[in-house]
Formats: structure tokens, sequence, C-alpha cells
């Protein structure tokens, strides 16, 4: 009898065990998923912009009575005269433009856009100018310990409106890796290109410069993506891990390639493709053209990209054709050679 229950016991221990294994599987594939991830990453985003606004306005609404006092002595006026009150605008008529200006940016780095070079110095502005009329009284006296209770909340919004935008596109970079990691995004630098609005889903086939070449091309058993590093194609994983230095050779491989005739690059389709900032995106496009245009002039190299060919003698072997991927890796899309 004994054996007889030890074995149905086990039975019945091993079916518990691949219920739960089963049912750990269904938990850790919908947590996985880019929908459920993307709702977390939208919860947290949330929860950053409350925390953020709230520590913003605490530090400004502190540095609104010393502003006003700083106001009403540098003009003389006496308490609860018209000048007196107009000092209390000082402030407000600061703040208000730093305000714009952050939510501007709460919306263009949800998105991973830059926003203008004057949009950062409309930001330092106000807060330069907020932190001297705050502190100015505490400096005249040389007293540390007014400085430093003075300096602490301009420097806190300060740092807040810097670290916000970047933080809210790291938080859009999460669920772009996210939909990369679950398969359902680009797997090449061809595909991503594709897929970020960069190259045509049917891109018209260029035809070879030798017939050698045209034929070594259409006997390949397997499309290749971009050529880099022997031709071997690029898993998105190493797309999002790229260095600097690839990733600007692969910009140049996406300008000399001609996968966009006539249309210029922008940041944000580069920085779709490996999982970078838009401003990221166009220091790569930036630093690509730079090294195209000491290799060969930028007039030459502007010219050959508006007619979308190549600019890379060497690129131009068939050893460097470049092969477009669509979403089903069994169909080549385009040859460019």
């Amino acid at each position: 009898m004994w054996p007889r229950k030890s074995a149905q016991s086990l039975r019945e221990r091993a079916t518990e065990l691949a219920a739960e294994a089963e049912h750990s599987a269904q938990v850790r594939a919908l947590s996985t998923h880019p929908d459920v991830v993307a709702l977390q990453v939208e919860r947290v985003r949330s929860q950053v912009n409350r925390l953020m606004w709230t520590g913003i306005v605490l530090g400004m609404a502190f540095c609104m009575t010393n502003v006003q006092e700083f106001g009403a002595e540098a003009t003389e006026a006496e308490e609860w005269s018209p000048g007196w009150w107009a000092a209390w605008l000082l402030d407000p008529m600061v703040s208000l433009v730093l305000i714009a200006v952050v939510l501007a940016e709460q919306t263009t780095s949800r998105w991973q856009l830059a926003t203008p070079a004057w949009a950062r110095r409309a930001r330092w502005a106000t807060l330069g100018a907020t932190y001297a009329m705050n502190t100015w009284k505490a400096w005249g006296a040389l007293d540390p310990g007014q400085i430093l209770l003075h300096s602490v909340p301009p420097l806190v919004v300060f740092v807040a409106t810097e670290a916000a935008p970047e933080i809210r596109d790291r938080l859009t970079a999460a669920v772009k890796a996210a939909a990369a990691d679950s398969g359902d995004g680009p797997v090449t630098v061809a595909e991503a290109a594709v897929a970020a609005g960069i190259a045509a889903a049917d891109p018209t086939v260029v035809e070879a410069a030798e017939p050698q070449e045209a034929a070594a091309l259409e006997d390949a058993a397997e499309p290749r993506g971009l050529p880099v590093a022997g031709g071997e194609r690029w898993e998105r994983e190493e797309l999002l891990s790229a260095d600097p230095v690839v990733r600007v050779e692969q910009v140049k491989d996406l300008i000399r390639g001609g996968l966009v005739p006539s249309v210029e690059l922008t940041g944000s389709q580069v920085g779709a493709i490996f999982g970078q900032s838009a401003r990221t995106g166009r220091r790569d496009i930036e630093e690509a053209e730079r090294q195209l245009g000491m290799a060969q002039g930028e007039s030459t190299v502007d010219q050959d990209r508006s007619a979308g060919m190549s600019t890379d003698l060497e690129h131009d072997g068939s050893s460097a054709a470049l092969v477009l991927v669509g979403p089903d890796r069994g169909v080549t899309l385009g040859v460019g050679a």
C-alpha cells in the first residue's frame, strides 16, 4: 500500500507543478507583453510627472516671497504701495515662461523629439534670474546659511527641469525595447529603416553595376541586412546596444545606399532604429555626413545622395550591396548595388 500511495502522491505533485509552471509561463508572457510594459511605463511616467511638477511648483513658490522682497527693496517701494504690489508680479512673470517651456518639453520628450536650442536658453535664463533675485540679499550679507537656504530651491528646480526630459525620453525607449524583445520590432538595420519610415516597404530595385555582381546577389541563399561586420545580419538587440562608432557607420551605409532618394534622414528616424533619442540620432547623422564630407567633399555627397546613389567606391562592390528585408525574412524587398 505504501509504495502505491507514494507513487500516486508523486504523480499528483507532478501535476500540480506542471499546472504551476504553465500558469507562471502565462503570467510571465503577459507581464513582458509590449502592451503591458507600455501600460506600466505610462503609469511610472504619470508618477514621475506628478512628483517632478510638485517639486518644481514648491520650489518656485518658496522663491516667490524672496523675489518680491528683492523687487520691493530695489525699487524702495513702501509696504502696501502700488510698487510693493507690483513686486509680486516679478516672480510669476519669470516662472510662467519657465513653466511654458517645461510643458512643451514634457510633450516633445515623450515622443523623443528635441526642442529648439532657445528652449534650453529660456530655461537657463529664467532660472538664472530667479536664483540671482532669490539670493541677492544673502550674497550681499555673505551669510553662508542664508546663501545655502535660498540656493537650494532654485537649484532643485533647475535639476528637475534638466532631468525630466531625459527621463521621459528613456521611458519611451523602454517601451520600444520591450516591443523589440518581443519579436514585434525590426530585426535588421534595413527592417528598422522601413519601420522608422526611412525606406519604403517596396523600394525600387536598382540594377547592379556589373552582370556578375547581379548574378552573385541573385544566387545568394539568405537575404542580408546592411553590410557590416562582413555582411552578417544584425539582431535587434545588437542595434539597441550598438556603440556610437558602429551607429555612425550604419548611418553612413544608409546615406550611401540611397535608401531614401532625395529625402534627408532625420534624427527621429535614426534614433528609432537604434533605440536612441532624436538628439542622438541627429548627432550620428552629423558625424556620418562629416566623415563622408572629409572623404569626398560635401558637395559630392549631397549630389549623390539626392540622386539616390552610393558615394563610396569600396562600398559599391558586390560585398557591399544592400538588401532590404521586410517583416517576412524570406522575402527580399529590394537590392541596391
